[in-house]
């Protein structure tokens, strides 16, 4: 019986069929999302992590490495690259070599000439070490235990090698200094087998010539597989790494390298970030499902009305009249969990593919299909709630086709809007107190709030509004105005057409304005935070290396960053004003060049510069207390270092006035630079403080030695102005005080305070140099609201400038080469063909891409999706009601046709209460959408972490919001018009000799 009426009222079971889906669809849509959506950032984050961000490398001296990841286990790890090595100077000890064998190494590498080693003693080399197939290399720690007394041995060249230095195999680690074009640290490794360490290796403890025999450290890599790693396994993973680092803190001989740390953080910053949002999103989707689900069963119960009065009059309990009213929409209900799990799955599957990730396997788990029952139990008491009326009204108001008017009260009305209110309020005022961003995932509940108001205001003004037009209805124009108007204003569809379309249509509007600004805003942030549209990170050397590869490469701005506070950005003036994303509003309408252009001062002091081997001081010292000593040291920039060389260049003595040490290595292939000298003065143990030695020494002459010969370095002893930080003058060389606080001095070839183009930093802060040390002030050039290629508030200084003041170079610096718009894969290549190993590409398009996979684009993406949908199904739902509602009026029609009445005065009407009830729902809908994007875009938060700069722009992006209004508007016009055409051709005198169905 419940099928058979099910299939006579098929075409109004198939709507509540269709609606009942709604709130299971919203309900299992959130969990399912979220779930794909968070696999999505965590394998995001993964992907675009360095590799020491994304893996774990084990070193042991006195275990096997291999063994002791053995027993962490997880689904998303991937096995093992093991390996040893062992870190050596030559036997001349010109350069030390990392010595070393990885398993699957030769797969990893490509031969330019020979073999790989296969054999103990055998070693391939790369191609910029200058070995040569067939010489032989002697390391000082790889010895024949064998012989009778320790010899190094002999390793042969078999083979010379290039690779790539991103290649996973080689954890991210900077072991081809040579290959790089530095001369920094070590030699590129020289790759050997298995047998060579197990040949050349000692038990534990024994040494030789007193260097301990225990060089080998064997090795491991674990790395996680970012295809097999789902949302659910970050527990796990959190495991893994703590597991990890126990395993690293049990004991010296073993170590656990490894930024998990930092990974694991950025995972839930983004994660943190998401599922707020998306659940308040499904809330409202489910809310708005529930309201539509109630109206619409109210018509099918409705519908049955002389069913249900002639069970009663059969004598029925009320308990099986309940049973016989619900059964057909409980069983719809029913029916719409599988169908809204199934569509659920599809549209989570087909956005994963779109706009997620197209390697997504998306499931339906408990949970998701606990939402589901639960949007169905709500749909039940809504179903209750509609068919409560029906149920219980008189059998004789049942039969009446046409209902009568019920005073609406104005209980509902008054909650909602109290609601609303207090929800605005602390929207408005309470978030700016609590939270000092002003942003809060709670103001994405204030579309819904909002249209739910304005529905409730609106649907009380458009019957007064009718009623006020009666008399001039009744004396002015013809009969189809007049009946709309009073069908308008005593319509049982009026109010819920105008409450449902409201709340469909300003969860749209508010869904598309919120998009076309954040879209926006990604983009800003992303020109801002990127500065040019390709961004190269290339390893860290030194600024003069960075300006010769842009140098060879045309189109291209050497930068290097440091973080901060505040954060620095060095470069070339010049270079970068013609590669950077620049708009004139950061900066007053200028052009950045102009800007940039004050950075350089038009003279600077020549820098001092050492070339050979020797360096040699003449100095002049008083006599010293007795137990003190002072020693004047040297700190010197290599070419292709990023640490400063320090030497003690003399320990001073009175009576002696020449002192001589070393150059660095480094300063015999390219000249060095003197960055500083530094005097400390110790005291031996028992010596009195107050017997410290006072006044100083007097440098008067600088040589060095180069091929054998001696030559005068042009210091500018004798002039105050070439040098820093002396407590005295003097005519006769430069004067280096035993007083602590004018310990150092320096040659004055920079400015101080330093020009810099600043984005609002605090006045008076310092500037972290290239070496990360607050070294001075800086003297603003001009203040723009941003800076391309800083996330934060800083500072654009001259590269020369800061590498003059620089001593070295900090590792949390970032070297990098920008391209200028439209030359990303010309650079690239040009970059690959000098050797440049690209540590990492930053495109303009991938920045904003990250940006909308994070928590609240991926909330915004559901939202706008859900919100379309939801838009379509709320404005057919009131299309169907003013049908049916008007449908119950074609005896009326018809017997106004009978006495005399027009077609064309009738279509009138129709089209007039369509079009009027429509409309109204539909401003009152764009009305929501505009007032709630006013009020909480500001307070929605766009990005896991709030950008600092450029300043966000929350002003309504037009034409999006025009276009969807204007679609919304048409299409209640199309609705208003074939409905009413619809329902004018059904009208037949020949109804008013019909019996009522």
């Amino acid at each position: 019986m419940i099928l058979r009426g099910l299939w006579r009222r098929r075409w109004l079971s198939l709507i509540v069929l269709v609606v009942a889906i709604l709130p299971v669809v919203a309900g299992s849509l959130g969990p399912m999302y979220t779930d794909a959506a968070r696999t999505t950032l965590l394998r995001e984050t993964l992907d675009h992590a360095l590799l020491d961000h994304r893996g774990w490398r084990v070193t042991s001296v006195t275990d096997t490495a291999g063994r002791l990841v053995e027993g962490v286990k997880a689904p998303f790890l991937l096995p093992p690259i093991k390996g040893a090595e062992l870190l050596s100077p030559n036997e001349r000890s010109t350069k030390t070599y990392p010595l070393m064998w990885i398993d699957g190494q030769c797969e990893h590498v490509t031969l330019i000439e020979g073999r790989c080693p296969t054999a103990a003693g055998e070693i391939m080399a790369t191609g910029a070490s200058g070995l040569k197939v067939g010489g032989t290399v002697k390391l000082n720690l790889v010895r024949d235990p064998d012989s009778g007394k320790p010899r190094l041995m002999p390793l042969r060249v078999v083979g010379v090698y290039k690779t790539d230095q991103t290649d996973p195999i080689w954890y991210g680690r900077s072991l081809f200094p040579q290959t790089a074009g530095v001369t920094e640290g070590n030699g590129d490794p020289l790759l050997t087998v298995e047998d060579t360490e197990l040949s050349s290796a000692v038990p534990a403890g024994v040494t030789m010539a007193g260097v301990p025999a225990t060089a080998w450290a064997s090795t491991a890599i674990v790395y996680i597989d970012p295809q097999k790693i789902t949302g659910d396994d970050l527990a796990l993973l959190e495991s893994v790494q703590g597991e990890l680092r126990g395993l690293g803190q049990s004991g010296l001989s073993t170590t656990v390298f490894s930024y998990m740390d930092d990974t694991l953080k950025a995972v839930h910053l983004r994660l943190d970030s998401l599922s707020v949002p998306t659940t308040l999103v499904t809330l409202q989707l489910v809310a708005l499902g529930w309201l539509l689900l109630f109206l619409t069963v109210r018509d099918l119960v409705a519908a049955r009305a002389p069913e249900i009065a002639l069970a009663r009059l059969r004598g029925l309990s009320t308990l099986r009249i309940w049973a016989f009213g619900l059964s057909e929409p409980a069983l719809l209900l029913l029916a719409a969990l599988p169908l809204g799990l199934a569509a659920s799955f599809a549209v989570v599957e087909r956005m994963s593919e779109r706009l997620l990730r197209n390697d997504l396997e998306v499931a339906v788990d408990g949970f998701t299909v606990l939402c589901g029952v639960a949007a169905v139990f709500g749909g039940l008491l809504a179903t209750a709630l509609a068919a409560r009326q029906t149920v219980t009204q008189p059998v004789v108001e049942q039969w009446r086709r046409t209902p009568r008017s019920h005073r609406r009260a104005w209980v509902v009305d008054g909650v909602v809007l109290a609601i609303t209110a207090v929800g605005l309020a602390e929207l408005v005022a309470g978030d700016a107190i609590t939270d000092t961003t002003g942003q809060r995932a709670s103001a994405l509940i204030a579309p819904g709030l909002l249209a739910v108001a304005l529905a409730m205001i609106a649907r009380r003004i458009l019957p007064l509004a009718c009623r006020a037009l009666f008399q001039l209805t009744r004396t002015h124009g013809n009969i189809g105005a007049f009946l709309a108007m009073r069908q308008i204003s005593r319509g049982s569809a009026t109010a819920s057409t105008v409450v449902v379309l409201s709340a469909g249509l300003g969860l749209a509007v508010f869904a598309v304005a919120a998009w076309s600004v954040t879209s926006r805003n990604y983009q800003e942030v992303a020109r801002v935070h990127n500065g040019a549209e390709t961004v190269f990170v290339v390893p860290r050397t030194d600024a003069a290396t960075l300006r010769k590869i842009s140098a060879s490469v045309p189109g291209t701005a050497p930068v290097i960053v440091t973080p901060g506070p505040p954060a620095t950005l060095a470069t070339d003036p010049v270079a970068f004003a013609s590669v950077a994303l620049w708009r004139p509003s950061y900066g007053n309408d200028q052009p950045l060049s102009r800007l940039v252009a004050k950075l350089s001062p038009p003279t600077a002091a020549p820098r001092v510069m050492f070339s050979g081997d020797r360096i040699r001081a003449h100095i002049s010292t008083p006599p010293l207390p007795k137990g003190w000593n002072a020693v004047l040291y040297a700190d010197f920039r290599v070419f292709g270092e990023t640490r400063p060389a320090s030497i003690p260049m003399a320990r001073l003595l009175a009576g002696t006035t020449v002192y001589e040490w070393g150059l660095p290595r480094g300063c015999l292939t390219a000249p060095c630079e003197l960055r500083g000298l530094r005097m400390e003065v110790m005291g031996d143990s028992g010596t009195d403080f107050e017997d410290r030695p006072s006044g100083g020494a007097l440098l008067t002459k600088l040589e060095m030695r180069g091929d054998g010969r001696w030559s005068t370095v042009d210091a500018g002893l004798d002039d105050p102005n070439r040098w820093t930080s002396t407590s005295s003058t003097s005519d006769g060389g430069l004067p280096l005080s035993f007083d602590p606080n004018f310990s150092a001095t320096r040659p004055d070839t920079f400015p101080d305070p330093m020009p810099g183009l600043s984005s609002g930093t605090a006045a008076g802060q310092k500037l972290p140099g290239l070496d990360d040390i607050y070294f001075s002030g800086y003297k603003s050039v001009a203040t723009t609201w941003a800076l391309p290629g800083l996330n934060a508030p800083g500072v654009v200084v001259d590269l020369e400038m800061a590498d003059r003041v620089a001593y070295g170079y900090s590792s949390r610096t970032e070297f990098q080469i920008w391209a200028a718009p439209g030359r990303g894969e010309e650079v690239r290549d040009a970059l690959r063909g000098d050797g440049v190993p690209i540590l990492a590409t930053r495109t303009l398009d991938d920045l904003v891409s990250a940006y909308t996979s994070q928590g609240p684009g991926l909330a915004l993406l559901l939202l706008i999706i859900s919100a379309g949908v939801a838009a379509l199904l709320a404005l057919g739902r009131a299309v169907l009601a003013l049908h049916a509602a008007a449908r119950r009026r074609t005896y009326e029609m018809a017997a106004l046709e009978a006495a005399g009445a027009r077609v064309r005065p009738l279509r009138t009407a129709l089209l007039l209460e369509q079009t009027i009830t429509l409309s109204w729902g539909a401003l009152t809908g764009i009305l929501a959408g505009l007032v709630a994007a006013w009020a909480a875009l500001p307070r929605v938060p766009e990005f896991a972490e709030t950008p600092v700069t450029p300043p966000l722009d929350y002003s309504l992006v037009p034409v999006p919001v025009i276009a969807v209004a204007c679609a919304v508007l048409a299409l209640s016009m199309i609705a208003a018009a074939v409905t009413s055409e619809l329902l004018l051709r059904g009208v037949r005198v020949d109804q008013l000799r019909e019996a009522p169905a």
